[in-house]
């Protein structure tokens, strides 16, 4: 099957080594960048940390928004997605519930920067949300089936616990752990 023939189309197919790592350096940049500089840090600078021309990175990227998603996609490839498949190893489904809202509440307090750009942009897209839902959905399925979870409790409340902890992570660093397990003990099925 030949290319299409129109030139706005992108067929996606391997990069080249040297693409392959402008566009692993470009990623890398522009975590860093945003990390440091905020949500609204230029391209241009984002291109002079990757070591690469502007063009390298506008060849590769749209515009910011398109830089921002492939940022997230790989933050979530390389953190969040680790992070759920080690829960679902944990045999006990408490901790493995407990050990991924712990990851995931460090994690966003450690890249707001990130995933407010992320958000300012659209870069969450429903496929994305899914990604980490499910095996959400799997853990507090087996903490329910358990019994040491509440019922009651869906899958889409879990990011909003997440939200609570690092909410309450802005009024003084380090207090997340303390709001978090207050949160968590709200979740448990009491003991008797």
């Amino acid at each position: 099957m030949s290319a299409p023939s129109d030139p706005l189309v992108r067929v996606d197919r391997p990069l080249r080594a040297d693409a392959a790592r402008n566009h692993a350096a470009i990623l890398t940049a522009a975590r860093t960048a945003i990390e440091v500089g905020g949500p609204d840090v230029s391209l241009e600078e984002v291109a002079r940390r990757a070591g690469v021309a502007p063009s390298t990175l506008y060849r590769r990227f749209a515009g910011r928004d398109e830089l921002v998603a492939a940022v997230l996609e790989d933050y979530v490839a390389e953190f969040v997605e680790p992070l759920l498949a080690r829960a679902a190893g944990v045999a006990d489904p408490w901790a493995a519930l407990v050990g991924v809202l712990e990851g995931l509440v460090d994690g966003v307090t450690r890249h707001r920067a990130l995933l407010a750009a992320a958000k300012a942009t659209g870069a969450f897209t429903p496929e994305l949300a899914a990604r980490t839902l499910a095996p959400l959905g799997e853990l507090l399925g087996r903490g329910q089936a358990a019994g040491v979870v509440r019922g009651d409790l869906v899958p889409e409340d879990l990011p909003t616990v997440v939200h609570m902890a690092v909410v309450t992570a802005e009024a003084g660093e380090g207090r997340w752990p303390r709001y978090l397990g207050l949160l968590l003990d709200g979740m448990r099925v009491p003991r008797t």
